[in-house]
């Protein structure tokens, strides 16, 4: 089937034809020759060819034609030069796509809004903070009113829980991230389901045998298979009987930013303790019963606010909620000692914050922002990489686009041919770099997380994410394609008249060759700038990885168990002898040096306290605040923590015998200064009850909150003194403890077959694991600094073989006058070793720019970052030196006898 610009070609020709024949025929009709009558009739109509391409253009398919055979001339070309394609493609698709990774996890977790109605109308409200853990925590009937006292105003309460197991219908058990959340929670942001509907008022009742649950959208699929499948499943949560009325809308993720829930259940539900969840109170002493319903107690803190206020209407709303929370501060401020954290809580005054102001954000927004800016950085080193290839590909042609203009080409035809070349590599290495992009913010997010804590967010595509997209496609053609091929036409071809260099291009002027190694000069100076970050954020991680933390992180295996099984928690006096047992089976194996057990499961255990010492009245909230822990016998020794004064707990030490205690050194610094801290008494709540337990050992600092973190000040008791089940075992080795973890986990088994063991995991991979900043960092930069080194060789050794080919008659006169292939070598060696100088000085000051400015992310003094800038230039200098020794060592093996006769 002929395209209609080629039917309408042929029309036009056997139109023409026709008129010339009929010029001819009334010429030969008058008696004129056949021959002289044609060549009359030629004259009489003129150039046929011209008058078609004329009448074609008017026609307005011309250009569509020559664009068809523009672009196959530009396949062709570029299936010449695979080595220029690949090169171009695969720098494209990394230098786009690494910003186009680095811009959607910067979205998502700093600029992407809440995916429902109106996401400016929703604030997260903070009333008070909580006594112990200051979080922005308030009591369900502080909620119940301060939503009854406005209810035009949708308030909102939410809990977030513990992970909980589904038991599916014939399925696998499964962990899923749980959230409790008030009956109009869906409704008040404005969510619509995907399937089924959402939480309304009659959901929220105590005591209802099966309990209504909604899942978010990506779980309902994964584990049912579609959201409308999910609607109207039975499943357990904890022996509890849940039906699922339906499925959120697809793209909401919950109000907190990195934390998406799996299911979402009513507040009541939290009176069957069906959940753990977070909580805090005014301390022992203040009618906490956390046993029972938590709905009327008002001195327990565990719902977070938000609300959907218009901007107009939140002074006025705010200031009545002022006068409803009067009551809840005033109780908050009598349970309070230090006299500047009552002033503190009376001036208090309820605040609204937006919804993505949380600790994710305040986390990210350094290190994705500097990420963003590296990521800039290799985008311009492969923009300038190709630039530079560019006109060198463009000067050895040069002789072919001089030929083409001599025969008429104009040179906007000569440019737009160049750039739709090149248009062909920015679409397909844009369409790469959108893939790339994709693949490469699932596996940042994976490196920000923590261990224990992979995060969610929304990465689907967007507009800003297309915009930024288009922007660096047309942006890098513009740069290696546009601007190239402009400054090539009027300054490469007017050179080309009387070149002899037909095969090889011409000789570059003075002005051309100072462009090639500013070119090449900034390419080394913004690889130097990436590589210098790239040391300096591994000697941070490694620096992290390796910090001593107070603990012998190389030796000790972190066991958690599940004790939290109504056959441990309802039997609590029979938990000591289970200890016991655990701790002498397993010292008893091969390679275990002690064993202990402990009620943290881990870092970050956050069991805030407060003591309250005997005679000591003086003291402020921050003095008494720290963290307490349960501990069994030998936990001190088999962490490694030493014990510098007083006792370690010992078997004497039960439930029927004094309450003891050991602090370690940065609590009793807080609490006595430097006096002796052993033989003194404290309390959870002051005189006259602050002499409850007894202080008996002080302990050396470690950081159990992890690595990056100081170590915090510890109180620790006996876990045999007030039986609980635990959530971790620590167990020491002589070697390697990994390769205990089978026997362990054997060894637990044969103390209690029953007793299920969730995971077990070094110490060290534990603290590790809570390096996601630093990894990221770490990783990403190293990828980046490697690139840009796989780029500037790739420019030096594209340019330098350019150069080495146009000289290559000059090289050859050199040798047949006596010159040594050696003396070759270094000239050229030499033009890269004057480039990469230059380079230096520039990339150190950027460097040391860049240092400073990072300071907050990196580790490390002036002399250690002084060194990774000398070793990431002679690194540089090496990888652009190597790949400049191939063309050198081509253009000085040539024979000069076939050099000399070609030309």
């Amino acid at each position: 089937m002929h395209r209609p610009w080629e039917r309408a070609k042929e029309s036009l020709s056997e139109e023409l034809e026709a008129h010339l024949q009929m010029a001819i025929a009334e010429r030969v009709a008058e008696g004129e020759d056949p021959a002289q009558a044609r060549a009359a009739a030629l004259r009489e109509l003129g150039n046929l060819p011209l008058i078609e391409d004329v009448t074609r253009e008017r026609l307005g398919w011309i250009w569509l034609e020559n664009l068809l055979h523009d672009t196959r001339y530009a396949l062709r070309q570029l299936r010449r030069a695979p080595a220029f394609t690949a090169t171009a493609l695969l720098t494209l698709a990394f230098g786009i796509g690494a910003n186009l990774g680095v811009f959607q996890l910067l979205y998502a977790v700093i600029l992407a809004e809440l995916p429902v109605p109106h996401p400016e109308e929703v604030v997260r409200i903070q009333a008070a903070r909580s006594p112990f853990d200051q979080s922005w925590t308030i009591s369900y009937p502080a909620y119940q009113r301060l939503r009854a006292s406005t209810p035009d105003v949708p308030l909102m309460a939410s809990a977030y829980a513990q992970d909980a197991t589904l038991d599916l219908p014939n399925r696998t058990p499964i962990e899923a991230a749980c959230t409790l959340v008030s009956d109009n929670y869906f409704s008040g942001l404005g969510v619509a389901p995907a399937a089924g509907r959402l939480f309304v008022q009659a959901d929220e009742r105590m005591g209802q045998s099966e309990w209504p649950v909604v899942l978010r959208y990506d779980f309902a699929r994964n584990t049912f298979g579609s959201a409308q499948q999910a609607v109207g499943q039975h499943i357990l949560l904890n022996d509890r009987a849940l039906v699922v009325i339906g499925v959120a809308h697809r793209r909401f993720l919950g109000d907190r930013t990195g934390y998406a829930p799996d299911i979402w259940l009513p507040l009541a539900l939290q009176s069957t303790g069906a959940l753990a969840v977070p909580w805090d109170s005014l301390g022992p002493g203040h009618d906490v019963s956390l046993d029972k319903p938590w709905y009327n107690q008002p001195t327990i803190f565990w719902l977070v606010l938000m609300a959907r206020i218009p901007p107009e209407r939140r002074a006025d709303v705010l200031a009545h909620w002022d006068q409803v929370f009067r009551n809840d501060r005033e109780v908050m401020t009598e349970a309070t000692v230090d006299p500047a954290a009552k002033a503190v809580l009376l001036h208090a005054r309820t605040e609204v914050a937006p919804l993505n102001e949380n600790g994710m954000r305040k986390r990210f927004t350094g290190p994705l922002t500097l990420l963003m800016a590296l990521s800039a950085s290799i985008f311009l080193v492969g923009c300038l990489n190709l630039a530079n290839l560019q006109l060198a590909r463009l000067y050895a042609r040069a002789h072919e686009l001089s030929v083409r203009l001599a025969l008429g080409a104009s040179s906007g035809r000569l440019i737009r041919q160049i750039v739709l070349e090149d248009a062909l590599l920015v679409a397909g290495g844009s369409v790469c770099a959108f893939v790339l992009g994709r693949v490469a913010s699932g596996i940042l997010v994976r490196w920000a997380s923590n261990r224990n804590a992979l995060f969610t967010f929304d990465l689907h595509p967007n507009l800003p994410l297309a915009a930024l997209g288009i922007g660096l496609m047309l942006l890098s053609l513009l740069c290696f394609s546009i601007l190239p091929a402009i400054i090539f036409i009027r300054t490469g071809v007017a050179q080309t008249a009387g070149s002899r260099a037909k095969v090889a291009g011409i000789s570059q002027t003075a002005r051309q060759r100072l462009r090639s190694n500013v070119l090449l000069g900034t390419q080394v100076s913004l690889s130097l700038l990436l590589s210098t970050m790239s040391g300096c954020f591994a000697a941070t991680l490694v620096h992290w990885e390796t910090v001593d933390v107070g603990m012998d992180r190389e030796h000790v295996l972190i066991v958690r168990p599940e004790l939290h099984q109504p056959r441990y928690t309802d039997h609590s006096e029979m938990l000591p002898e289970l200890y016991s047992r655990i701790q002498e089976r397993l010292q008893a194996l091969p390679g275990v040096r002690s064993a202990a057990v402990e009620m943290c499961g881990g870092i970050h255990c956050g069991w805030i306290t407060a003591l309250y010492v005997h005679g000591r009245n003086g003291l402020t909230d921050a003095q008494v605040h720290g963290q307490e822990d349960h501990v069994g016998l030998g936990f001190f020794s088999t962490l490694g923590i030493p014990i510098l004064r007083g006792r370690d707990f010992s078997s004497s030490d039960t439930d029927k015998t004094q309450r003891v205690a050991i602090i370690s050194r940065a609590y009793a610094r807080q609490l006595f200064g430097d006096a002796d801290p052993i033989g003194q008494w404290f309390g959870y709540v002051p005189a006259p009850d602050d002499h409850k337990f007894l202080i008996v050992g002080e302990v050396a600092d470690a950081r159990v909150n992890g690595a990056e973190r100081e170590a915090p000040p510890v109180v620790y008791m006996s876990i045999n003194q007030e039986p609980a089940p635990i959530n971790s075992i620590r167990v020491r080795a002589v070697g390697d403890p990994r390769q205990l973890s089978e026997s362990v986990r054997h060894a637990l088994y044969e103390v209690d077959p029953a007793l299920p063991v969730s995971e077990i995991v070094p110490l060290a991979t534990e603290l590790d694991g809570d390096l996601g900043t630093e990894k990221l960092l770490a990783r990403l930069a190293g990828i980046y600094a490697s690139l840009t080194l796989l780029l500037v060789a790739i420019g030096f050794y594209g340019v330098m073989s350019s150069r080495t080919a146009r000289r290559r008659s000059e090289f050859g006169i050199r040798l047949a006058l006596g010159a040594t292939r050696y003396h070759i070598q270094m000239l050229i060696v030499g033009q890269t070793a004057r480039i990469i100088l230059a380079s230096i000085l520039p990339g150190v000051i950027l460097s040391i720019f860049a240092v400073r400015t990072a300071r907050h992310f990196l580790y490390g003094s002036v002399s250690a970052n002084s060194l990774v800038i000398i070793a990431a230039s002679l690194v540089l200098a090496s990888a652009g030196l190597v790949a400049t020794l191939i063309p050198a060592r081509r253009a000085a093996f040539a024979d000069p006898l076939e050099t000399l006769r070609s030309e």
